[in-house]
């Protein structure tokens, strides 16, 4: 069954169809009300591109999902994680949750693997800067080059991120 009818039983809507017909990856704003699937009409242009790659030139290995807030990564992880075991991917695409009070996982010991990194702004933006909040400091080139190259970033709920926004901003100039 094709990727497209199986995340949108219902049919995506046409802001999805689009992005999902991206060939090449670049930065987009998507401007879409809570509730209109943006999560998941980002999340299929990246599987789209990896698992259906008709004409599509090599998307990023690692999606990031910057959050402002813990129940909003959670969330995110969780919609993330069904929506990959329904696909059939999930042994395909590793999911992580990077946040303080989670069990840490080892994301950074397979890096050609493709994987979805959620987490707080505070563990992710802080790794992207070299500096690695909560993690070992040997540690911190490794995650500071595996979320500097290779990867799509995607800042969710940017109004409530304060600092944070323009931070990522920066790291993006």
């Amino acid at each position: 069954m094709p990727l497209t009818s199986t995340l949108f039983p219902a049919g995506p809507w046409p802001w999805q169809t689009r992005l999902a017909a991206e060939v090449r990856c670049r930065n987009q704003l998507i401007r879409i009300p809570t509730g209109f699937g943006k999560t998941l009409g980002v999340l299929h242009a990246w599987l789209r591109a990896h698992f259906e790659p008709e004409g599509h030139e090599r998307w990023p290995t690692r999606l990031v999902w910057c959050l402002p807030m813990r129940v909003l990564a959670e969330q995110t992880s969780a919609e993330i994680r069904r929506v990959l075991a329904d696909a059939g991917l999930a042994d395909q695409v590793d999911v992580h949750l990077l946040m303080g009070g989670v069990e840490a996982t080892d994301w950074a010991l397979f890096p050609e693997r493709r994987a979805v990194l959620v987490g707080t702004q505070d563990m992710l933006l802080s790794r992207a800067l070299n500096r690695g909040y909560a993690a070992a400091r040997a540690r911190w080139p490794i995650e500071f080059g595996l979320l500097s190259q290779d990867c799509l970033w995607v800042m969710d709920e940017v109004q409530l991120m304060d600092v944070g926004l323009a931070t990522s901003a920066q790291l993006q100039a």
